[in-house]
């Protein structure tokens, strides 16, 4: 993944130049009738595996949306009709297409604010929740599940499409592009129908487990990326090295430094998922992650994964 994250206002004041900019968020989008001398903005934003869009449109049109390659996740305020694979959505909400349908819209006037998040990564995030591999197209339908989890994607987005439009400039850390995009990716998944939440069973809480226990879990979680060790894990949350492994084994059944690797392991899964093999290596990625053994990282990876670390690369 680079470390850049672009933003931009872009003008147009005819037709073909308003085509234009929406194409390159859109590929081919089609928008008719177009007027002339009217100022389009567009607003975007663009960092790996993801874009933020923000545009009004204040005529009466139709248009139509070609097939997309990327989970496309829209805040929509306005007046008319959208179809999409055989729905008929709203114009005003969180509206999500994951389909080979096109999409086609008339409308009144709107104003529209949303994501084109990685398809990809998306399908990486979700198996991850399954602990299997998930089909291109996971969504089920185009409206969230409830109003409440139509107002968290909502929520989620303004969030994220703000730090990238107007913090552009300070977000270059790798680390910091690929938690924004995770984030996106986990509340899409927890927001809209899917077949990933129909197929998890229901497992509810663990009842017991001490706050210091669940705070070192999620400590390995934040951190698992930096070279940290089971005495940092034990420190962090004001235990010894020896009461953290006693907590450990009485309550989650595992070592803090087997938790430790699993985190490690699930980092690198998804990187390997989402990286291109033609500029990324396995042993890069093993390295990002602490595994300095790569046959050691090689076998563990794929008793945990069911294949070799190349194979999920050269997908």
């Amino acid at each position: 993944m680079g470390n850049e994250v672009t933003a931009a206002e872009l003008h147009a004041h005819d037709p073909a130049a308003m085509e234009e900019l929406m194409d390159t968020i859109f590929p081919g989008v089609a928008l008719r009738p177009l007027p002339m001398f009217r100022d389009f903005v567009l607003r975007t934003a663009v960092m790996p595996g993801v874009s933020s869009v923000g545009y009004s449109i204040d005529w009466a049109g139709q248009g139509e949306l070609a097939s997309p390659e990327q989970v496309l996740a829209f805040s929509l305020r306005g007046a008319g009709r959208l179809r999409h694979a055989g729905q008929e959505l709203p114009v005003t909400g969180a509206v999500l297409f994951d389909d080979a349908s096109p999409v086609n819209v008339q409308w009144d006037q709107l104003h529209a604010d949303g994501f084109s998040v990685d398809r990809a990564y998306v399908r990486s995030v979700a198996a991850v929740l399954a602990g299997r591999d998930q089909p291109s197209h996971l969504f089920t339908a185009g409206t969230p599940v409830d109003d409440a989890h139509g107002r968290l994607w909502e929520d989620t987005a303004r969030f994220v499409g703000t730090l990238m439009r107007e913090h552009s400039a300070t977000l270059d850390s790798p680390i910091l592009q690929r938690s924004l995009l995770h984030h996106l990716a986990l509340t899409l998944l927890h927001s809209f129908p899917n077949i990933v939440l129909a197929d998890l069973p229901t497992v509810p809480a663990p009842r017991g487990v001490p706050v210091a226990v669940r705070r070192a879990t999620a400590f390995i979680d934040e951190h698992a990326h930096e070279p940290i060790t089971v005495d940092d894990v034990a420190r962090a949350v004001g235990l010894s090295t020896r009461g953290l492994q006693v907590a450990f084994r009485r309550h989650l059944d595992v070592t803090p430094r087997e938790r430790l690797r699993q985190a490690r392991l699930d980092g690198a899964h998804r990187d390997l998922v989402y990286a291109d093999p033609h500029t990324t290596t396995v042993a890069s990625v093993a390295r990002r992650w602490g595994f300095v053994h790569l046959g050691h990282f090689a076998t563990a990876y794929r008793a945990a994964y069911g294949e070799r670390p190349a194979q999920t690369l050269a997908r």
